[in-house]
């Protein structure tokens, strides 16, 4: 679909519906195929099954594209795809500290492809559609403590 070809190239986050559950991922783009990583020191996701789900965002107006049928692979270090994803991954990848990185991918993280399919139909949404927001997942980062007491305090003028 024209959206989802638009969409793909330009977006850096995605989210990955597993089991009903919307997964935000940074991801590096290589024509239709996205590539995502995960695991230790990485960003939380679980084992992605071969058949998921993807949603962009349209970069001009934020517009939620998707969800759009995908099918997710496991790339192990050593297969030509491997280095495909890693040299994706890393220009893609902000702030990487270079082969401390590269040898922590190859060593305790998952590296995914993940193929979109651009060509599957797909209807508007509805003006009357929720935004999908919700109380975030409980993960490793997510705290439940109260808020420092200097936010949300005015500042003093003078």
């Amino acid at each position: 679909m024209k959206d989802v070809r638009a969409a793909l190239p330009r977006s850096a986050v995605s989210w990955l519906v597993v089991d009903d559950r919307p997964w935000p991922v940074w991801h590096a783009v290589d024509g239709e195929r996205l590539y995502v990583v995960s695991g230790s020191g990485e960003q939380e996701l679980p084992v992605l099954p071969h058949e998921i789900q993807v949603i962009l965002r349209t970069k001009d107006t934020h517009a939620r594209v998707g969800p759009v049928p995908a099918k997710a692979f496991r790339l192990h270090p050593g297969v030509p795809a491997w280095e495909t994803a890693i040299t994706a991954l890393m220009a893609a990848r902000q702030g990487a500290p270079g082969e401390a990185v590269l040898d922590r991918w190859k060593a305790s993280a998952s590296v995914w492809a993940i193929d979109v399919d651009t060509d599957a139909p797909q209807s508007p949404p509805a003006s009357d559609e929720p935004s999908g927001a919700h109380q975030p997942w409980p993960t490793s980062a997510t705290t439940n403590t109260r808020l420092p007491r200097h936010l949300g305090r005015l500042r003093r003028r003078g």
